[in-house]
């Protein structure tokens, strides 16, 4: 295989990327004129709970590979909106991650296939 072809994984990756971000961003980024003056991260009052520095250094490193790969189409008021939405978004994750799950555990709803049911 070639080096210069993009390979499935990588599409599939730049693909999730892509979309994550096109829901993060407000509906109006684009018909947004970009200011001139810098704009500081706001902090965020809504979460109770800090991060713990695992969380804390993950959601650094999301916002650092997005802002790489996006940041020069971002003003820095979306720059800072992605910052607060990956933040928040952190505390979910650590929720999810708290649940226990084992391996031979199935999801709440599954496809029952059927032939010649009709």
């Amino acid at each position: 295989m070639r080096k210069d072809r993009l390979s499935r994984r990588e599409f599939a990756r730049n693909a999730a990327l892509a979309a994550a971000t096109a829901a993060m961003l407000p509906s109006d980024a684009l018909a947004q004129q970009e200011k001139a003056t810098p704009v500081k991260a706001p902090e965020n009052p809504e979460q109770k709970k800090p991060l713990s520095p695992e969380l804390q250094a993950e959601a650094e490193a999301r916002i650092q590979n997005l802002l790489r790969q996006y940041g020069d189409r971002l003003s820095d008021e979306q720059r800072a909106e992605v910052r607060k939405l990956i933040t928040q978004s952190m505390s979910g994750v650590e929720k999810l991650r708290a649940y226990p799950l084992d391996n031979s555990d199935e999801p709440a709803t599954v496809l029952h296939l059927v032939r010649g049911a009709r």
